[in-house]
């Protein structure tokens, strides 16, 4: 005859005493996971507040021999003042730096920035129109985008005709900006290009060139 013996006293509170347990475990667990998501969301938020720096330290950083802090000021400039016109000054001076890089990102960002120019920064910006590197003529073109500067058009013309696709397509976005409507012979050309995002970029730029008065 088979005895029946019941459960023992001691196994309902280890039963409860693990169900407890598993429950503090699943709590802690979560809280991690709340606390992870919290960080990876406002960790750039934290960053870019406790690491931004002055404006007047980074005109004063666009002063230094190295290349590498100037243009980490310029960006920081963009990004951080991008309505102030007080480093302006500061950035036209860079447009005739002999280092490249330099050049090139204060291009860049005056145009951003719509600064204020005169012909010779249009000059020197233009400069950057007859480098071998196409992105260095893609960063000239863009600057110019963003400047009031017309009298960069006959210098931005021969691009039409430059090896890099990319190159044209940007030089016929230029021209819509800068352009009028006696420059479409030109662009016209372009309309039997075989590379199809030159055609669209050049049908666009006519196209907004013979809506201007």
């Amino acid at each position: 005859m088979a005895l029946s013996i019941g459960a023992l006293p001691g196994s309902a509170v280890t039963n409860e005493t693990t169900n407890l347990e598993e429950e503090d475990m699943s709590n802690i667990r979560r809280q991690w996971l709340v606390m992870a998501f919290l960080l990876v969301v406002l960790s750039p938020w934290f960053q870019a507040t406790a690491a931004a720096p002055t404006e007047e330290n980074l005109i004063k950083d666009l002063e230094s021999p190295k290349a590498s802090v100037v243009t980490k000021a310029l960006q920081n400039l963009e990004r951080n003042y991008p309505t102030s016109t007080k480093a302006v000054p500061a950035i036209r001076k860079l447009l005739a730096d002999s280092r490249l890089e330099v050049k090139r990102k204060a291009a860049r960002v005056l145009g951003i920035l719509h600064g204020e120019v005169d012909q010779n920064d249009i000059k020197n910006i233009c400069g950057l129109l007859k480098e071998n590197n196409p992105a260095s003529v893609i960063d000239g073109l863009k600057s110019l985008r963003g400047l009031n500067a017309p009298s960069a058009v006959p210098e931005i013309l021969p691009l039409l005709k430059h090896a890099h696709p990319n190159v044209i397509r940007d030089a016929c976005r230029t021209l819509a900006v800068l352009g009028n409507k006696d420059i479409i012979p030109q662009l016209e050309p372009l309309l039997a290009h075989a590379d199809s995002g030159v055609k669209k970029d050049a049908q666009d730029a006519i196209f907004k060139l013979k809506e201007k008065s």
